[in-house]
């Protein structure tokens, strides 16, 4: 099975029908919508497939299929499922939430007798979810919910059959890895604080650029980034313009964005440089352009200037525009970040190297974060220079970063590992 290298987050919602699995996964998308996180909800089998509409009508009992017959069609489902939903919107950073995914169908189909073994293997070539929780929630119970309902028991949903299906079920977190169980007997609302207090919405490792823009760095220690990023996930590698090409490389088979830093530290080289140097890199590979705002002309308010000079660029690669914000008055600030959303970015990051707040404390950097977020609704925030570790991170997080740009990734990464272990992560 693939794990998930996109930068979107996969989780799902599975238990014994009645369990309150839907339930959960819409209070779970609701609240993300809340927080301003892009969240989508879908459901297995989908609506959409032919292969989905045929099991429908089995569960429903209007048609009688073989068991393995009835997995290859989920199987089907599920390709068609990932293809046309689910990774195009982990593609564009979005969460998804599916009530039900293989795990369903792995108990189901054990349950009726069916190699478990098999069942995974036929699955094989799929997504891992990010985060699963299944809702711990007795065979009885469920049975009452669904008659309470005032609908019929179903295929899936007699007694004996339901009590099997769970023995499978709790086999599941042994197996593969974040696999939750929850209480779900409890009432929904306490259940769903539960699950609010476990699901990490906004894996660290995946909204990180992990970064080396040093001067003195060599192809040996750019394949070492790039080597990192692989192994922890990172959401991309940034690097200078003469590096592209290799980063590219490095990557080529994985979906880990190579970004480009164009014009450090203050962005004063001439709009037809700055445009040669975007172009350069396009052509080199790169996926992102990270590049500087003119910091004098944004000072002496030349504001037309930098609004044409940045709308040329976004047309050449998504686009996040650094407006150094340490060199910034909190009215500058607001002002740079309506720009870069007029001017067509879809991010605005803090800084660079050599940013006057590097020398302070983060919290300074956490209150430009929040005038950007306000003064730019829309787009994403990217927080930068000086974020060393795991508590630098948090607090960027907290103030509303969404991406966060560090040379201290492989740092920050083993740090929620070591708290995952301790259990405080």
């Amino acid at each position: 099975m693939q794990k998930n290298t996109y930068p979107g987050i996969f989780i799902i919602f599975e238990g014994l029908d009645g369990s309150g699995q839907s339930t959960q996964a819409k209070l779970l998308r609701d609240f993300l919508i809340k927080k301003r996180y892009k969240a989508v909800l879908t459901k297995e089998p989908t609506l959409d497939s032919e292969a989905g509409k045929k099991i429908r009508e089995i569960l429903t009992e209007k048609t009688v299929i073989e068991s393995a017959r009835l997995q290859e069609l989920f199987v089907e489902d599920r390709k068609e499922h990932l293809k046309n939903l689910i990774i195009p919107a982990l593609k564009n950073g979005k969460i998804v939430i599916s009530d039900r995914y293989f795990f369903s169908t792995f108990a189901f189909g054990a349950a009726d007798g069916l190699d478990l073994k098999w069942l995974i293997k036929i699955n094989d070539d799929f997504l891992l979810p990010d985060l699963t929780f299944i809702l711990k929630v007795s065979p009885k119970i469920c049975i009452q919910r669904i008659e309470k309902r005032g609908k019929g028991i179903k295929f899936f949903e007699k007694k004996e059959k339901l009590a099997k299906v769970w023995q499978f079920y709790q086999t599941f977190p042994k197996k593969f890895e974040n696999v939750m169980v929850i209480n779900g007997e409890k009432p929904i609302e306490e259940v769903f604080k539960d699950i609010k207090k476990m699901v990490n919405y906004r894996p660290l490792a995946k909204i990180i650029d992990h970064t080396n823009i040093k001067q003195r760095a060599v192809a040996e220690d750019i394949i070492k980034t790039c080597q990192e990023a692989r192994e922890f996930g990172f959401r991309g590698v940034c690097v200078n313009p003469e590096w592209v090409k290799i980063a590219k490389s490095e990557l080529r088979d994985r979906d880990i964005k190579v970004v480009v830093l164009i014009d450090p530290p203050m962005g004063l080289s001439s709009h037809s440089q700055r445009v040669k140097l975007c172009q350069r890199a396009k052509k080199d590979g790169a996926d992102e352009l990270d590049i500087v705002i003119n910091i004098i002309d944004l000072k002496y308010e030349k504001y037309d200037k930098i609004i044409k000079d940045l709308k040329k660029i976004c047309k050449i690669l998504p686009t996040k525009v650094i407006i150094g914000s340490g060199y910034l008055t909190n009215e500058e600030i607001k002002k740079a970040s309506e720009i870069v959303k007029k001017a067509g970015a879809f991010c605005v990051k803090t800084a660079t190297f050599k940013d006057p707040l590097d020398d302070f404390e983060l919290e300074e950097k956490a209150k430009h974060l929040k005038i950007m977020r306000k003064s730019a609704p829309g787009l994403l925030i990217k927080a930068s220079g000086a974020i060393n570790n795991l508590k630098d991170a948090k607090l960027m997080l907290k103030a509303g970063a969404d991406i966060i740009g560090t040379s201290s990734g492989v740092e920050i990464a083993k740090g929620i590992q070591a708290q995952k272990e301790e259990g405080e992560y």
